[in-house]
């Protein structure tokens, strides 16, 4: 027997909470069913409290989905039109503004939208999900003390309530924590729990597999074992999906220069600046010219690399500025030029 929905039912409420919870997972499939249903139900819904849920899960929806200019218009359209809000809503709320902030890289305004959410949120099994995306932010934000901190909050409901795909990225998350401090071994043991997690293939999913994969062989990178960080970012790559596929490509190619796989780099590396061209990733585009110039055209390196960082100086990109900026101060270091060594060295502490 087909399921039958009524819009006279209780359970359009249901039906939102449903649609939450799977966004939550990431199962954008199942997502973009309920959310057609929705949209042809909410017309018949008098209650306006429940048509405001459906308004901003709506908006939800469009982050989840990277379609980050529609999920602001919609916040922009229904701040405009003035609401007042229950409890949930309200979280909801200043919950999924923070997350477009996150998504369009404004980690301090994320915090600040997440930190006022955090005064409405009242149901414990929602709390795995929110304080893994705080403790993200302050990740992000240079803040790892509490990052740990809300990412272990966040791992304490997960476990409760086992939620086997919040646990995967809590553990994911401190993993990358104690990689930042250098504790590689504690990273390590995190990093492969989190891949344990995910032994439920309902409430996990591959992309987050492909994460997994793509921080193992970041701590290996940073480790300069190049051979076994090409083989994680090898299966990062080659996963399907893979949200964060030019990273890992990125690295992929790098790791496979330093361990002169040439030919199989300079493969990887025509992929890559390929694709970043295609999509108009400027960023991307940099940072494959500058590993060309690295390690192929080595003549042109200066020139390029000094003009890629000025461009992540540009936009503000401080993570790149950084990278890019220690490496460069010490090829000058090397050289001998200690005032353009002294200056790269100033830039990536600013």
């Amino acid at each position: 027997m087909g399921l039958v929905l009524s819009v006279t039912d209780k359970d359009f409420s249901e039906l939102l909470q449903d649609f939450y919870d799977v966004m939550k997972q990431e199962k954008q499939e199942e997502a973009a069913m309920l959310a057609d249903i929705i949209d042809t139900m909410k017309k018949d819904i008098g209650l306006e409290e429940v048509l405001i849920k459906a308004d901003l899960l709506t908006i939800r929806y469009h982050v989840m989905l990277g379609e980050l200019l529609t999920a602001g218009y919609l916040l922009e359209h229904f701040e405009a039109r003035g609401h007042v809000l229950s409890q949930q809503n309200e979280y909801f709320y200043q919950y999924f503004k923070g997350q477009v902030h996150f998504k369009n890289k404004k980690w301090n305004e994320a915090l600040r939208y997440y930190e006022h959410a955090e005064l409405y949120i009242t149901e414990d099994e929602e709390k795995a999900d929110f304080y893994y995306k705080l403790a993200h932010a302050y990740y992000l934000t240079g803040i790892p003390a509490l990052s740990v901190l809300n990412a272990n909050k966040a791992m304490r409901y997960a476990t409760s309530y086992k939620q086997q795909y919040h646990l995967a990225k809590c553990k994911l998350l401190l993993g990358l924590n104690h990689l930042e401090i250098r504790n590689y071994e504690h990273a390590e043991s995190l990093l492969y729990e989190a891949l344990d997690c995910q032994h439920n293939a309902d409430e996990t999913s591959l992309d987050l597999a492909s994460m997994v994969h793509h921080n193992l062989g970041l701590l290996y990178f940073v480790q300069q074992k190049f051979e076994k960080a090409a083989d994680y970012f090898d299966q990062a790559v080659h996963a399907t999906p893979c949200s964060h596929y030019l990273k890992s490509l990125y690295y992929l190619t790098e790791s496979l220069f330093r361990v002169n796989h040439h030919s199989e780099a300079m493969k990887y590396y025509q992929i890559g600046f390929t694709r970043s061209k295609k999509e108009q990733d400027m960023d991307y585009q940099w940072a494959f010219a500058m590993l060309h110039k690295q390690f192929v055209d080595c003549d042109n390196f200066e020139a390029v690399w000094i003009e890629g960082i000025a461009y992540y100086e540009a936009i503000g990109d401080r993570y790149s500025v950084h990278y890019y900026s220690l490496r460069m101060a010490d090829y000058y270091t090397l050289k001998g030029e200690e005032e353009k060594a002294n200056y790269y060295y100033r830039l990536a502490v600013l």
